[in-house]
């Protein structure tokens, strides 16, 4: 009898400690919400290895038919009609340098399937030379449309791991995208119809918009 209860002991530790291990297996994935400049956005990681991690990122973004009254543009007043909208995957590495801290480096490619600004341009009253007045409508309108697109490679620093420690994990990113010059089209009617010949002078001045910021504020699960 005793000879069992000690077999019955020993089948039950070994069980035991088998079960111990089975739950001490790592888990290396994680899902995460974020929220910032790309809009809001769903996120993959995958953990590579103690200080490497691979994720996946779809972020989309829309602010339609944003009013702004009576702004000042030198010396005429307009109404601003805006709306943006921009729809980014992100393919990303990240790396923490630092054994205990959550510091990271981020980088990889963002496929900028639509990343859109369109401004709409009208006067807010007539306008007076003299005796002449000349209604608002009979001015016309502006219509400036911005676009970038393509492959833009970033670059961030952060704080939070891809894949937490424990379930649920915070984390904060900063960077930037690395963008060619953005596509133009400029379009007026009217008296203003001689403004969309400035279209190239725009685009040099867009030149320089070539850094788009990534700020985001994720949640992560792991699982």
């Amino acid at each position: 009898m005793k000879k069992k209860k000690k077999q019955l002991l020993f089948i039950f530790l070994i069980s035991f400690s088998l079960l111990g291990q089975s739950q001490e297996i790592e888990k290396k994935n994680a899902f995460a919400i974020s929220i910032g400049s790309p809009g809001l956005g769903l996120e993959y990681a995958r953990k590579v290895s103690p200080k490497l991690n691979a994720k996946v990122v779809w972020q989309t973004f829309k602010l339609e038919d944003f009013e702004k009254e009576d702004l000042e543009i030198k010396d005429d007043v307009v109404d601003l009609l805006a709306t943006i909208e921009s729809s980014i995957i992100d393919l990303g590495i990240e790396y923490l340098p630092f054994k205990n801290s959550s510091f990271k480096l981020t980088t990889g490619l963002g496929l900028l399937s639509k990343v859109n600004a369109n401004a709409l341009i009208t006067y807010t009253e007539d306008v007076k030379y003299g005796d002449i007045t000349i209604t608002k409508e009979n001015i016309g309108e502006i219509n400036a449309d911005v676009t970038w697109s393509g492959v833009a490679p970033y670059l961030g620093v952060g704080f939070g791991r891809p894949v937490p420690k424990k379930r649920f994990g915070f984390g904060v990113e900063f960077g930037t995208y690395f963008t060619s010059s953005p596509d133009v089209e400029l379009t007026a009617t009217n008296l203003l119809s001689p403004t969309s010949n400035q279209k190239e002078n725009l685009k040099e001045a867009l030149d320089t918009f070539k850094f788009i910021p990534r700020i985001q504020i994720r949640l992560a699960y792991k699982f």
